[in-house]
């Protein structure tokens, strides 16, 4: 249990680190090291180590900064929480190995993509190109074989490959290859049906780098849930507003993020129930 709290004291530290990438990275005036302390939005006055403890500092202000007692967005308690979360939750299915850090950095890259695409309608690839180099090197050093799965793995090693790192990085690339494509495919068909873009280049790189981590299995399902997820929200904002609107605007990260957190903690169930034993 103990080693559990750390965990999720860790989780929190970095959940700070990602309001950080958050809040700088789409502005190009902001660098995420420079400077190296937060500043308040508000007055621009540097923020005190002990003024930047994550959730505790905001609890103890009332979520006001201490210089000009501006009201602080709950976002960054919630998201401190959020990747505290699932900073545990991670460690809990991997332990401390190599995996632990892959998956880690998938997690973190889907909260900071979910509210960079929420504000900015933009997916930094600053955050999903490093994430592909992430994704191929663990697939190698740490190699798991649900990244192949049992068909396509079965396939492969019938041409004679048996090695489990050339089997997990098989399952990588062919995941981020579908991943890529699938998005290329449906940019493409919109593109011809309307003759304009109905999908932005950066989920191009999501789900490739979404393919990379957990393989190519993840994408079909990733992009059914998300689409599914992304109709529910078109459908409560219709209502909310009173009707449809023509040209409706709604970024789609968020809605492919949680779909492949999804995946990433229980899609090797939802595939045993639905495909059954073997």
């Amino acid at each position: 249990m103990l080693i559990d709290i750390l965990v999720f004291l860790v989780g929190l530290c970095l959940g700070s680190f990602v309001n950080v990438v958050i809040y700088r990275l789409p502005r190009p005036d902001l660098s995420v090291c420079r400077p190296l302390r937060s500043l308040c939005p508000s007055c621009r006055t540097q923020i005190a180590w002990y003024d930047n403890l994550p959730l505790i500092s905001y609890i103890l202000l009332l979520g006001r900064c201490r210089h000009c007692r501006s009201p602080i967005s709950l976002r960054y308690p919630l998201v401190e929480l959020i990747c505290g979360g699932l900073t545990l939750a991670v460690f809990l299915k991997t332990g401390l190995t190599v995996r632990f850090a892959a998956e880690l950095y998938l997690v973190l890259a889907l909260v900071a993509v979910t509210y960079i695409d929420l504000d900015e309608m933009i997916i930094p690839d600053a955050i999903t190109l490093p994430g592909l180099i992430i994704a191929l090197a663990a697939a190698v050093v740490a190699p798991d074989l649900k990244l192949i799965g049992p068909w396509l793995g079965g396939k492969v090693m019938v041409w004679g490959v048996t090695n489990y790192r050339w089997l997990s990085l098989i399952g990588s690339v062919s995941g981020l290859i579908l991943g890529g494509g699938t998005i290329w495919v449906i940019f493409q068909a919109y593109y011809l049906w309307r003759k304009e873009e109905g999908i932005g280049g950066g989920d191009f790189t999501l789900l490739a780098m979404i393919g990379a981590f957990l393989g190519w299995r993840a994408v079909p399902l990733t992009i059914f849930w998300g689409s599914f997820l992304a109709l529910a929200a078109a459908v409560a904002v219709a209502v909310r507003e009173g009707g449809f609107q023509a040209r409706m605007k709604m970024p789609f990260g968020p809605f492919l993020s949680l779909a492949a957190l999804i995946y990433l903690f229980f899609g090797e169930r939802i595939l045993r129930w639905y495909l059954g034993p073997g």
